[in-house]
């Protein structure tokens, strides 16, 4: 089995390996089972040819005894997942097998190429954790900052003196019993007389 990806008709993305089928319009996925997309690869690899029953049941179901049943079942379910109601990009050659009908592009990296919806997504996160970012980084600067101020921003904005500045004064010159916090105050001398 072919497990690189390819793309059907320019319309369908087809990953083996994740057992993906991916429709391009309408980015639709489907899940296929090991044995199906084995089948769809099998297919695919003989496109335009005629692959008879017996390659097929020898190939997916290993000549199993209701192998025949199993590819009748599973082309049905290929057509359905493939949009095929009118059996033409899978079409039946009574009593022998079957062609497939299809463009198929095998295309190196087409799993991030033909991908626009990781990209989108990506895209999407970047953009996500940008603005997260970004929020968080002003909060702190606003909350951190405004937390941190020493003195009302009236008194900055106002023009006033913050209360405990001691304007043109080394603040370790002070009067003997003059606090940082009075500096506008006259020293206490009620109770001193000389």
């Amino acid at each position: 089995m072919n497990d690189k990806p390819f793309v059907l008709n320019n319309r369908f993305w087809i990953y083996p390996r994740l057992g993906l089928v991916k429709q391009k319009d309408t980015a639709k996925e489907t899940r296929l089972e090991p044995r199906l997309m084995q089948l769809l690869c099998v297919l695919a690899n003989h496109n335009g040819e005629l692959v008879s029953r017996e390659l097929l049941t020898k190939e997916v179901w290993d000549d199993y005894g209701n192998a025949d049943e199993g590819l009748t079942q599973g082309i049905s379910y290929l057509r359905k997942v493939l949009d095929d109601p009118s059996k033409t990009l899978i079409e039946t050659v009574p009593k022998k097998g079957y062609v497939l009908h299809a463009v198929v592009k095998n295309e190196e990296g087409s799993e991030q190429a033909l991908n626009p919806t990781v990209s989108n997504k990506k895209r999407a996160w970047l953009i996500t954790t940008a603005i997260i970012f970004v929020v968080i980084l002003t909060a702190y600067f606003l909350f951190y900052h405004s937390s941190h101020t020493t003195y009302p921003a009236k008194d900055v904005i106002g023009g006033d003196e913050p209360v405990g500045s001691a304007k043109g004064k080394n603040p370790d010159k002070l009067e003997k019993n003059q606090s940082p916090g009075n500096a506008d105050k006259a020293p206490d001398t009620a109770g001193h007389h000389n």
